[in-house]
């Protein structure tokens, strides 16, 4: 009997059980425990699953080996109390551990998973702008998801608008923020999430704002969780890494710890496992390629005071059509795109240049001083000579 209470081991298991990736990750965990003996696993779900004092428990009754994907209070607390050998599913960070404390860290592909966003918003289409929405709280992951959705974007010419939320990535998202986000993004326009959570709350606010999801703007999300992706409306999107196989890889090199306790610390990589496709991200509808088309002539020309007719004509389509289309992709006109394209050009020239107002009007695409300055105090409430003097803090 004796013999046999040594070959039990303890295993504490600190997961965020609230989504999809820690319930695959618990699934690879057990499908690998599956295959030991006497393991003991203890459940510790994160974030506030736990009262304080189980810890202390847990280090009473004795630990044999730890896999966390979160440094959360109560985890720092196990951590600082015992040796036992840890599997950190998360980025190579570091984590102070008592003499002789080993640490495999078992990452995902964060930076693939980023890059697969962007190179699957390419391959459906030429859009005219990229969004990435995370929750700075999760800064470590979060940033290389940014990083390789960038990468791929800035490697064929194209910008991306990131909206950064100091909240944590569970947290409600202020409408009225993400609203504005939205809309301020060229359409069509391609939006990619930290998760699934965040990328669902996308498109309840396109719901409420009235932007047509994916003619407007296409959504990705991350994670595949069936659960929210089957049932939003529209279905989303999302990639799913392969967080059960980071659950079987963290028992198994915990397994390897446990048996050699001197193991020098290691970081594994487990790659992305796919994207799944719904109805949030299709293919661009030759809509959004015609105004894509548009905004490239009136971005080219708009100096040269171009009208909707001149648009129209490079087109080759009828006016009907033509403004059919814009509305359709933009909610807006082609007078209105023309007139922000002109603005644009004015409030670089009055904040960069000495230019007079009439060299200003002349280069924006106005007939005259006249026109220029009753257009600009239409949009901003105050006249150009107010605006150069704000924005370059002249008295």
């Amino acid at each position: 009997m004796k013999n046999r209470r040594r070959q039990i081991r303890r295993i504490v298991v600190a997961l965020w059980m609230n989504g999809a990736s820690g319930r695959d990750i618990l699934s690879g965990i057990f499908r690998y425990a599956r295959t030991c003996n006497g393991w003991d696993i203890q459940l510790m779900p994160l974030p506030n699953g736990i009262r304080p004092d189980i810890p202390a428990q847990m280090v009473e009754a004795g630990v044999d080996g730890i896999i966390s994907a979160s440094l959360s209070p109560q985890v720092k607390s196990l951590l600082d109390a015992t040796a036992a050998p840890l599997v950190f599913i998360g980025p190579s960070i570091d984590i102070p551990r008592p003499a002789g404390g080993a640490v495999v860290f078992v990452n995902r592909d964060d930076e693939g998973i980023g890059a697969m966003g962007a190179r699957h918003f390419l391959a459906l289409g030429s859009f005219n702008g990229f969004g990435y929405l995370h929750a700075s709280s999760y800064s470590s992951c979060i940033d290389l998801r940014e990083k390789g959705f960038r990468d791929v974007l800035a490697s064929v010419g194209k910008d991306c608008c990131t909206l950064t939320l100091d909240i944590n990535p569970e947290d409600h998202i202020s409408h009225d923020v993400l609203g504005d986000w939205l809309e301020s993004l060229p359409k069509p326009a391609a939006v990619m999430a930290f998760f699934d959570y965040q990328a669902l709350q996308i498109l309840n606010v396109c719901r409420e704002r009235h932007i047509a999801v994916p003619r407007q703007v296409s959504v990705l999300g991350v994670d595949n969780d069936e659960l929210l992706c089957e049932f939003s409306d529209p279905p989303l999107s999302s990639i799913q890494p392969d967080h059960e196989r980071a659950g079987y890889l963290a028992a198994q090199e915990l397994d390897v710890l446990m048996a050699r306790p001197g193991r020098r610390s290691r970081a594994i990589t487990c790659p992305v496992l796919r994207i799944v496709e719904r109805g949030s991200a299709r293919p661009l509808t030759p809509s959004a390629h015609l105004v894509r088309k548009a905004r490239e002539f009136i971005n080219a020309k708009a100096e040269q005071g171009i009208d909707v007719a001149d648009v129209v004509a490079y087109l080759k389509v009828s006016r009907r059509l033509a403004d059919l289309r814009f509305r359709e992709v933009e909610n807006r006109s082609i007078r209105q795109i023309i007139e922000d394209r002109r603005m644009e050009l004015a409030e670089k020239a009055l904040s960069e240049t000495d230019w007079t107002l009439r060299q200003i009007a002349a280069a924006s695409g106005y007939r005259n001083v006249k026109t220029f300055e009753a257009a600009f105090r239409k949009r901003h409430g105050c006249s150009p000579s107010e605006y150069r003097r704000h924005s370059t803090g002249g008295a």
